[in-house]
This record gives C-alpha cells, structure tokens and sequence, in this order.
C-alpha cells in the first residue's frame, strides 16, 4: 500500500476508533494533556488497533447478517453470487463503511476455513468500495480476490 494511502487509511481508523469507541469527551478535552495524548506514538498506535479491532468487528458482523438475511430470502438457488448482493440492506452498508474496510474484509476473507459465497460477497464489496470494475475482476472466489488484492496493495 502506498505511504500516502497507509497514512490516510490511518487517520481514518483513528477517527473511526473516537467515533465509535464513545469518546465523546476526547473532542471536547482541550489543552496541553489533550495534546500530549494525542501526540504520543503510543497512544496513536493503540488508538489505531482499536480502531482497525471495530473495523474488523463490523465486517465480520456485516457478513453474518448478509448471510443471515440470504438464508431467510427467496433467492437461494442461484449460482451467480452477484444475485445476492442486492438481497441485504447490510450489503450497502458494508460498502458505505468505504475504504478502512478492505483491509478488514481482505483479512476476512484470509482467515476464513471457507471460499465460498460469504467469502465471494466479501470480495464483491471490496472490489465496489475500491471502484473496481465487475467486468475486469481476474479473479473467481474470495481468496483469489485477497491473494490478488495482496499483490497489489
């Protein structure tokens, strides 16, 4: 991943981990403790691990809940895992959450046992929030898409 994207992926974990960790107050906390927080190496790097931990909670969650609504749905019987995508509201969700959660969903899709159409709906969100195209993909299941994505990123 290029230097300038580490850094704006790292800002955006950072932000993300004060939003959703409920550290309301740390906006409203001002002075010289404010900053040194802030400021200090380690303080940066928890809040970043903390941050990408939410992240990656939230796409796992986000794939439970995708799969959970395909299993209630109509649609069950199709071979083509692009049916699917539009079956769950989460889905849009999961791509909206946009580019702090490929890594996420790329870790997803490598730590799975499975390659199957979890996986391949994972890799059909991150291929949309990175502006791939569908057309040109190069690859055919979700781990093809995290051993590619890794090569390349």
């Amino acid at each position: 991943m290029p230097w300038k994207r580490r850094v704006v992926t790292g800002t955006l974990l950072v932000a993300l981990s004060i939003g959703a960790g409920g550290c309301a107050n740390a906006a409203r906390t001002s002075g010289p403790s404010a900053t040194a927080m802030t400021s200090t190496p380690g303080a940066q790097a928890v809040a970043s691990q903390e941050g990408t931990a939410a992240i990656q909670r939230a796409v796992a969650a986000d794939a439970d809940q995708i799969m959970a609504d395909i299993a209630a749905s109509a649609v069950q019987t199709s071979s083509n895992p692009f049916d699917y995508v539009g079956v769950s509201p989460r889905f849009k969700v999961l791509v909206a959450r946009g580019t702090p959660a490929v890594e996420a969903i790329a870790r997803e899709i490598e730590t799975s046992k499975d390659n199957g159409l979890r996986e391949y709906l994972l890799a059909i969100a991150a291929t949309q929030i990175l502006g791939e195209s569908d057309a040109n993909k190069g690859w055919s299941t979700g781990k093809e898409w995290a051993i590619q994505y890794r090569s390349t990123h």
